[in-house]
Formats: structure tokens, sequence, C-alpha cells
């Protein structure tokens, strides 16, 4: 036994021998600034010892600022800067979402309590409960009629609460412009205009139910069709020489505004916003029977070239439109974010969301019926529409909720507002006119000043000032430790065979 044990131990014992003699070959051969003067022989054990104390040091210093760049790199390597040369700009104006308060059809309705043989009574009562429902939102559910009529006339439609959406879209109609035949005959369509040109306008889905908003930089994915039905809309009109998706303008332009009109001499309620985002509900114009002018200033934030590329998602603090992470919209804006945010709180205390909300995921949410939308929801009004709650000490308790900015966006202020007072029957209905005033002499510009070629120099700036160490080193350590190591293995084996 003790023979047996002190075999092991000799044998240990060479084995430790090797590996030191190993890479002690290797720090009298390093690249490494310092490393060789550890094990260089002739030296006295104290200076041996202060080099390795001062290779420590370095290693440290190197290891620490090396970390800092390494987090400037995730966490401040993005900028917003100023550019002033505004004489080379194209101004996108602010875009513009427009909810008439008279909602159905009124020819569309008919048809339809025609088909399903409804009598006159059943027909007005159904009537002002769709309509009411069809202009339902935060603010106002407390409106939408309760009796035992309208309840027997939606069981025998078999109308559930996941298709008033559908129904509502299917009695309103969509009267803005889609084919080029349109364009021959204005008169009933929901348009924008511009001098001689007409700009894109679509039917949304919105907080609001079913609006129609203008001059959007926004995907086709934001649209009702496609967010109720998932299909997309027809622009037959897109590209066409008379027709514009924005209404861009330089300094030297003398016209900077443009018309939305359409909604005859109805009432109509406007939210202004930037062309990369969408309304908000509690953010509107007021309400209005006569048209309206309304003078804005408008300051854009655009992207350098390469900036969606050279940084990430947390890198950069903000999202693209395409880079939605959100689960019933396609489309990403900040706002669109919050209004995912409030779906999620109303879910959570109300166990359904409201019609107005898109549904079509892998696992759709029950839709409140009108019920809990007259009673839980006018309950909690306030913390569903600003998100947070005020405690018993008057501190605000936030709700959660994570959303980045928009990289390219624009800051919208309204300078001033009045009545064109009896212009209704000039333009053709109710309508919204917006216009620049001065246009902006500067704008913000998201910009990349710490990129990953820059890491690399850094980290390789900070090895390189410390310890000497560059790529060569780098790769000299990997081919010493691999296949050096494995030949001095097998030539450590065939001399023992010997």
């Amino acid at each position: 036994m003790a023979a047996a044990s002190t075999t092991t131990k000799t044998k240990l014992r060479k084995t430790t021998k090797a590996i030191i003699t190993f890479i002690a070959a290797y720090f009298e051969d390093s690249n490494i600034h310092g490393l060789q003067y550890v094990v260089k022989g002739g030296l006295t054990t104290i200076e041996n010892c202060l080099w390795l104390t001062l290779l420590i040091i370095s290693m440290y210093f190197c290891v620490e600022i090396g970390l800092q760049s390494v987090d400037r790199y995730y966490t401040k390597s993005t900028v917003v800067g100023l550019e002033r040369d505004f004489y080379y700009w194209n101004t996108t104006m602010p875009s513009v979402t427009i909810c008439p308060l008279i909602r159905l059809d009124i020819k569309l309705f008919n048809e339809y309590c025609r088909d399903h043989n409804l009598p006159p009574q059943e027909q007005h009562d159904f009537f002002e409960f769709m309509e009411n429902l069809a202009n339902s939102t935060y603010t106002n559910f407390q409106n939408i009629p309760n009796n035992n009529t309208i309840d027997l006339t939606l069981d025998r439609l078999n109308i559930t609460p996941d298709k008033y959406m559908e129904l509502i879209y299917n009695l309103t109609g969509d009267p803005s412009i889609k084919y080029k035949s349109d364009l021959n005959d204005l008169a009933d369509k929901i348009r924008s205009t511009t001098g001689e040109f007409v700009i894109e306008t679509r039917q949304i889905l919105s907080e609001y139910g079913l609006c129609y908003m203008t001059n959007t930089m926004l995907s086709e994915k934001f649209t009702s069709l496609y967010l109720i039905w998932g299909e997309y809309p027809v622009n037959e009109i897109k590209g066409l020489k008379s027709t514009l998706q924005v209404k861009q303008s330089s300094y030297f332009d003398s016209d900077v505004s443009y018309n939305f009109l359409g909604f005859n001499n109805h009432p109509i309620d406007g939210f202004l916003h930037s062309s990369y985002e969408i309304m908000q509900v509690d953010h509107n114009l007021g309400y209005t029977n006569e048209s309206l002018q309304v003078d804005v200033d408008c300051m854009e934030i655009i992207t350098e070239e390469g900036f969606e590329s050279g940084a990430s998602v947390e890198q950069r603090k903000c999202r693209f439109q395409h880079e939605s992470n959100l689960t019933h919209y396609p489309v990403y804006t900040r706002n669109i974010c919050l209004q995912e945010c409030r779906l999620n709180l109303v879910y959570k205390t109300c166990k359904c969301i409201p019609h107005f909300y898109p549904n079509r995921i892998q696992n759709p949410k029950t839709v409140c019926n009108y019920k809990i939308l007259r009673e839980c929801l006018v309950q909690n009004e306030h913390l569903f529409i600003k998100l947070y709650e005020v405690d018993a000490n008057g501190n605000k308790q936030m709700v959660p909720c994570y959303c980045f900015q928009n990289c390219q966006d624009a800051i919208v202020n309204k300078r001033s507002k009045f009545q064109l007072q009896k212009t209704n029957a000039l333009v053709g209905g109710n309508s919204l006119l917006f216009a620049i005033i001065n246009l902006p002499t500067y704008r913000l510009k998201r910009l990349i000043i710490f990129s990953f070629t820059d890491l690399l120099v850094s980290i390789g700036g900070t090895a390189g000032l410390f310890l000497g160490f560059s790529v060569l080193c780098l790769v000299e350590v990997i081919y010493y430790f691999t296949l050096r190591l494995l030949f001095y293995l097998i030539k450590s084996c065939f001399t023992k065979q010997n």
C-alpha cells in the first residue's frame, strides 16, 4: 500500500512539474509585456514578485476600463443631436385623425334590418344602441343604452360581444378614397387635399372606434380592414402623380397646409399627432360642427443612415414601426404600445377587453359585453385613461408599462385654432384645415457615437496600453493552449512508450 501511494505521488509530482514547465515556457515566449520577467532566470524572487504584481495591476485596469467600454456600448452608444441646415430639408407635416360622431351609414343599417326582418320600433332601439356602441370610448361608456329590448334583439340576431366590431364595420362602410375612379367624383368621399394633390387617407381602428387618418407614414397594416379581418385595404391611388402619401414642404414653400374634409355637416372630433404616431383618445382638439383651422409647430426627429442596423433596440432605446414586440398590433408606435398596456390593464381588472381593440391573436381575449362596459370600465375610467392611480398619500402609482420612444417621430404643438364660420357649404362639409405658419429651423437627429468597431478599438487600445496585447497575441494564446498543448501531450506519451 505504501509503495502504491508513493508511486501515485511521484506521478502527480511529475505531472504538476510538466504543467508548470509548459506554462513557464509560454511565459518566456509570450509577446505580452512583462510576462517573461515573472519566470526569467537570473532575477531574484523579489524582482519576479514585483513584475507579477505589476502584471496583475495592469490586467486589473485593463479589465476595468474594458468593462466600462462594454457598458458604454450597450447603454450610451447613441445620442440625439441637433441639425440646423434647414435650407436642405423637406419637413413632413403632422398627421390628423378625425372621428365623425355620426358613425353608422343609414342605408347600410336599413338594408341590414330588412334582411333580418326587424320591426320599426325594434329598429329604432337597435340603431340607438349600435350608434352609441360605435361612438363609445373610455369617457362615455355610460351612454350605451341598457334595456331588455336590446338583449332580446342581440340574442335573436346572434350578436355576441366578439362580433360587435365586425358588425359596426359592416354598418359603417368606408367612404375614403381607394379606387382611381374615386378621384373623378370626390363629393361623397373623405379625402385630404393640398393644392391639386390628394393625400392618401385611410380608415383606422382606434380607441374611439372607426376613425379616419391622413398624412401618415405608418404601414397599411394599421388600417381597420387589416386589424379586424387581416386583409390589406385596396389602394389603387398609391403612387399616382396626383396623389401624395404625406405632405412635405421645404423652407421656401409658400403653401404649407392641407385640408381634411368630406364629413358632410356632421359633428367631428379631431386629433393632432405626428405622422409617425397615432391619436391619443384623451388629447383631442374638441368637437366641432363648423370647419376648423389649426396652426401648428412641428419639429421632426430623424435618424442617421445605418442607425437601425448599427444599434439594437436596447442600445438605442427606441423602435422603428416594423420592430413591433406587441401581441395585438403588427405595427409599433409608443402610443400603440400604451394602448396595449391599457388593453392588458382592462383585461386584468375586468376579465375582458373592449370591442374596439384588435383581437386576431392565437388565444383571443374575451370581449366585454356592453353591460360590463357600462359597469367595470366606467368605475375605473381614470385608471384606464391615465394609467396611474393616486394612493391615500396623494402619490401617483404608475401602471407597469415599458414603451420605448419612436426612432422616427415629430414633436407637434398646437399654436392656435379658430372656427371658419359658414364655410361648410364652400368646402363641401365639415373639415379641418392644418397649416404650419413657420417651418422649423432645426430638427433632432438620432446618431450612433459608439459603434461595435469603436468598442473593438477601445478594448484593443486599452489592452495594448497596459499589456501590449494585440489580436496576434490572442491567436498566440489560443494556439499555444490548443494545438501546441496537443502536440506536447502526444510527444510526452510517445517519449514514455519508448
